[in-house]
């Protein structure tokens, strides 16, 4: 046995989920706890407004003085956090507890608890995020450890998922979850683990918008991509992220796939993203650093990193802050280096929420360990697929993104076999509602049954348009490309040269605008163009010439 295996073989950890999916909104809201930091105002304020949005009883807000920082140390999550929270849920009979005398080696007070009722504990943007290491309280008995799990740094939020677990455990290194990989776990009675998210941001502003878009979401359905960049360091991870992938594809989401070691960046399409997985970069970059950029309600991100949830107020480091900040509502990250077997997996994540689970019980199912450096962001009460694709399509056709929905339908459609349906389908929800990833789906439609002037046909409503956003720059490009495949090369000639003169591209996205344009140009006639456009694309990739330094003297 490893690490604290020891001690849980000796414990019964055995955990039941609280409440079937049947009239679960109800019940788990009424048992939902939130935590606020008193000593901000801003943590307040988002608890008041969850509640309110929720309806939580105010009654189950639990405010405490704490530090106004998000790392503190063990003594501070002790003494301000663990123990007046422990506290706090025994006065107000959330636990079943009786304490005992002492306190260990950090200085957690002892208790004995029975059960608890409490669906889940929801920590606000002014609650310290993570524990720093303190090598001076380390636990007894912790030897026979690997000086790399020697350590009691981790998650503010995941030790607290471990308030109403057995008295002994250590803080030292970390607790396997007995929920993880277990999506209807069996017990008796426990109740030992509490289920944690947060409610944290840049900005109180941000978290209040994503608990908006997490319910407009959970009204309409989540509707939009799927993408996933594999290609990481390890096989293992790669192999997590591939199979997620394959449940977005079985679920009939369209999807794309950036299989390379490069990493997927403004040259790939990115349009409407409900799901992102990928790893493996330190911090935000490209298109997720866009604060602009056109993301749907109730988006779902993962990016398997260390140290993604180092910091979640920044909108630069690390990855959390940024994808909150881009409106992004549920996501999972670490505050520091769990090592790959010790984080969330993104496969059961997904297959957890696409079965119809909540937020917090995917992270539970896809959690392998506590008391360790696992964090959480986004309402755990929230269901992105409460409302399926059946449903969506009997709703009609009222959101900006309604025509990835139908791109849903297609993919069904062509998974049972019976393209000329899809066909027919895509044919006539374009004239309903067009847009130009139906168009493009359309004319792949037309092209695969070799009707090529009617796929032609489908795309030259984008010679209507003059300025694309950002989020539909790549796919505009694919659409000229396949113009100019179909000998539209005067069609797609006119796209490019739109697309090259606007402003504000990223070098990468413009270098590849460049070089497709030049061969286009081309095709249609103009080589004074294409030999400009080929110069400027290797110009771009010069690397900038660093300045000589002046002789002495």
């Amino acid at each position: 046995m490893l690490f604290r295996e020891i001690i849980l073989s000796t414990v019964s950890l055995s955990v039941s989920l609280l409440c079937p999916l049947a009239g679960q909104a109800v019940t788990e809201a009424d048992h939902v706890v939130v935590l606020v930091n008193s000593n901000d105002s801003g943590s307040v304020e988002i608890a008041n407004y969850y509640t309110e949005q929720r309806g939580i009883p105010k009654a189950n807000i639990i405010a405490l003085k704490m530090p106004e920082k998000e790392t503190v140390t063990v003594r501070e999550f002790v003494d301000t956090i663990y123990n007046p929270l422990l506290n706090a849920l025994i006065r107000k009979d959330w636990m079943n507890a009786v304490k005992a005398n002492g306190r260990d080696i950090v200085g957690r007070e002892r208790v004995s608890v029975a059960t608890h009722h409490i669906s889940y504990l929801v920590t606000t943007r002014g609650v310290p995020l993570r524990i720093a290491n303190d090598p001076t309280a380390l636990d007894n008995g912790m030897e026979q450890l690997p000086k790399q799990f020697k350590v009691n740094r981790g998650s503010v939020d995941s030790e607290l998922a471990l308030l109403a677990a057995p008295a002994n455990l250590p803080m030292t290194a970390f607790v396997p979850n007995p929920l993880f990989s277990k999506i209807n776990p069996t017990g008796l009675d426990a109740k030992r683990v509490i289920r944690v998210s947060r409610l944290d941001g840049p900005s109180v502003a941000t978290v209040k918008s994503l608990l908006d878009r997490t319910l407009k979401a959970e009204q309409h359905g989540l509707m939009g991509r799927a993408y996933f960049d594999i290609g990481g360091p390890h096989a293992k991870g790669d192999e997590w992220i591939n199979a997620a992938g394959d449940l977005a594809v079985k679920a009939y989401f369209d999807a794309d796939f950036e299989k390379t070691k490069r990493a997927m960046d403004h040259r790939e399409r990115y349009d409407a993203p409900a799901i992102y997985m990928g790893w493996y970069r330190p911090h935000a970059y490209g298109p997720w650093r866009e604060a602009r950029w056109s993301v749907p309600p109730g988006a779902i991100a993962f990016h398997l990193h260390s140290f993604s949830a180092t910091t979640v107020r920044s909108t630069s480091k690390a990855w959390l802050g940024a994808f909150v900040n881009q409106g992004y509502c549920a996501m999972v990250g670490n505050v520091y280096e769990p090592y790959l077997e010790y984080t969330h997996r993104p496969q059961l994540l997904l297959a957890a929420l696409l079965e119809g689970r909540t937020f917090g019980e995917a992270v539970m199912f896809s959690q392998p360990a506590l008391s360790w450096q696992g964090v959480a962001i986004g309402d755990p009460l929230y269901r992105p697929f409460k409302v399926g694709l059946d449903a969506q399509l009997q709703g009609g056709m009222k959101s900006p993104y309604s025509a990835y929905v139908t791109l849903r339908q297609i993919n069904r459609l062509k998974s049972d076999g019976k393209s000329d349906e899809a066909l027919a389908y895509a044919r006539a929800k374009f004239i309903e509602q067009p847009s130009l990833a139906l168009a493009y789906a359309l004319a792949k439609l037309y092209a695969a049954k070799g009707e090529e002037r009617q796929a032609v046909e489908a795309l030259k409503i984008i010679r209507y348009i003059s300025v694309f956003s950002a989020d539909e720059v790549v796919l505009v490009k694919k659409i000229a490309d396949f113009l100019n495949k179909h000998d539209e090369s005067e069609l797609a000639f006119d796209v490019y040269k739109k697309l090259i003169e606007q402003g504000g591209l990223a070098k990468t996205l413009r270098i590849s605008l460049l070089e497709g344009g030049s061969k286009v140009a081309l095709a249609a006639g103009d080589m004074m163009l294409s030999s400009r456009w080929s110069l400027d694309a290797r110009q771009l990739k010069q690397p900038p010439v660093k300045p000589k330094k002046k002789a002495n003297g």
